[in-house]
This record gives structure tokens, C-alpha cells and sequence, in this order.
């Protein structure tokens, strides 16, 4: 597929507030007004606006049974109409500004090893994090753009334990709790896997790659999916337990002594993605 495509499919997600997450957060108060009370059968959380000690808006999750409603967003599905209505006036633009070609060298020079390439695309064509699967693309440290977030850049946890970074290569998304996207700096294709920490008995001798969970092919196949719309999260796991059992076109599986990166990019060809 040509990368020129990909990035503007990216770059039309990523920039639209309706779509660049999983989930979107509209105002409560203005989805009664337009839908009528009957609209919160379809809610199942929100997110409460409150002030901070220095006065600023910030949300936090509520579980509360009757939410005011001029302080709530209510939380609905990628790309819902509803979703779609609230943001149709908003700008199109990136949630953090791309960086800059300096910044990127600088963190490549830091890693070792040169990101690939539609990676690379991505941080300086499309932004630098705030859209994607789960908690989003983390975000590379940036000289020209202060970032204050939550998470910690993807640069921090590359770093902080190299020994994991040298088998899994490069963090793309905090999943929650223990699990995290990687994307291989070395395979061909620059196979992405979820990864869950907790699935790996660290210390004990036990190699990282216990813990994958669910592999793309490649790089390009991972962003394709997410453009589409492809939830990654309802992918098959890697059938790490019983090797022998059937799948999906019965595609020969690795041995377990194979590397993991190849059996699960072998176990996945011929996946077909949503247009």
C-alpha cells in the first residue's frame, strides 16, 4: 500500500475529534437537548468536569448515578452520529502539533537505531500523539513543543528497560494496567505486537516475548487497520498453548521454539482488513 495513502487516512482520523479515539466525550447537557433523555440508555460512562486548585477545567471519571449535567461528557463510540453532529464545526487539526525534524534525529540518535519510516511520517506529518487505539500514539519528547501529559513519551519507557526494548523494540500505546504496542526496529515489515507485562514472570529467566498477546504484520497493516476503523483487540491471540489446534485457513503454525515475532506475522497472513 503507498504510504502517501496511509498517512492522509491517518492524518483524516487523527485530526477529526469525532474519530481519533475510541471512545469520544460529548457534553451530557447537549446530547439531551438534541436527543431527549432517552439518550443515556446508550451511555456507559462519563467523564465529570470539575476546577482544579488553580482554576483550570480538568476531567476525571464519574460513577455517580445521577450526574449533573452541565458538568458531564458522556462517553460514546468512535465515529457515532451523535459524535459526529457535536464536532461537525470544529477544526480539523492535529491534537499536538508534528515535530520537527531535529526532535525526531535527536530521539533516533538517543534510541540507537532509526524509527521506521512511516513512523517517522506519522510523528512529523500527523502529530505528535493524541489520537489512536487505547491511550493513544505516546508522544516523543519535543524541544520546539512542550507536552504535558499523563503518559510518559515513548522515548522514557524505551529507555527504561533496555532489555525489553531489545527484544519488543519500540513502545507506540500505553493499553492499560501492564500492556503496551511495540512495533519491531528490526523484523521485516516492523510487526507490532501487544504486549502484556503481566504475562511475563520478570525476573526469573524468562524471555519478554512470553508476553505477547496479539501480532500484526507489519507496521503499515497496524495503522491501516486503525484508519479502517479495525479493532485490534478482537484480533485472535497467538496460539502460544496449543500449537496444534486449527485456525483460520488452516495456516501452518510455527513451532514454539520459532521466534515469536515470525509465527504470529505467519498465523495472521492473508488477514482481511475493513475498507
Amino acid at each position: 500500500m503507498s504510504h502517501d495513502d496511509l498517512i492522509e487516512r491517518i492524518r483524516r482520523r487523527a485530526w477529526d475529534p469525532a474519530r481519533r479515539h475510541d471512545e469520544v466525550f460529548v457534553p451530557l447537557g447537549w446530547l439531551k437537548r438534541e436527543y431527549g433523555e432517552s439518550v443515556t440508555s446508550r451511555i456507559g460512562s462519563y467523564q465529570m468536569r470539575q476546577l482544579s486548585d488553580e482554576g483550570d477545567s480538568v476531567t476525571g471519571l464519574y460513577w455517580g448515578s445521577e450526574p449533573q449535567d452541565h458538568l458531564m461528557d458522556a462517553a460514546l463510540e468512535s465515529g457515532a452520529p451523535e459524535a459526529v453532529k457535536y464536532f461537525s464545526d470544529f477544526p480539523r487539526e492535529p491534537p499536538y502539533p508534528p515535530i520537527s525534524q531535529a526532535d525526531l534525529l535527536a530521539c533516533e540518535e538517543r534510541i540507537g537505531h532509526k524509527l521506521p519510516e512511516l513512523l517517522r511520517r506519522v510523528y512529523t506529518e500527523v502529530g505528535n500523539g493524541g489520537f489512536g487505539p487505547a491511550y493513544d500514539l505516546l508522544h516523543l519528547p519535543s524541544k520546539e513543543h512542550s507536552v504535558a501529559r499523563e503518559h510518559q513519551d515513548a522515548l522514557t519507557l524505551f529507555e527504561e528497560d533496555p532489555d525489553l526494548s531489545k527484544v519488543l523494540g519500540f513502545p507506540l500505546v500505553g493499553a492499560g494496567c501492564s500492556m503496551y504496542w511495540y512495533v519491531s526496529l528490526t523484523q521485516p515489515g516492523n510487526p507490532v505486537c501487544l504486549w502484556d507485562g503481566d504475562a511475563w514472570n520478570f525476573p526469573e529467566e524468562q524471555s519478554p516475548e512470553v508476553g505477547i498477546v496479539i501480532t500484526a504484520p507489519s507496521l503499515a497493516e497496524w495503522f491501516d487497520g486503525w484508519a479502517n476503523g479495525y479493532d485490534w483487540y478482537s484480533h485472535p491471540p497467538i496460539p502460544r498453548k496449543q500449537p496444534q489446534q486449527a485456525y483460520p485457513k488452516d495456516v501452518p503454525l510455527s513451532s514454539p521454539e520459532d521466534d515469536p515475532w515470525l509465527m504470529a506475522t505467519e498465523w495472521v497472513d492473508g488477514l482481511e482488513l475493513p475498507d
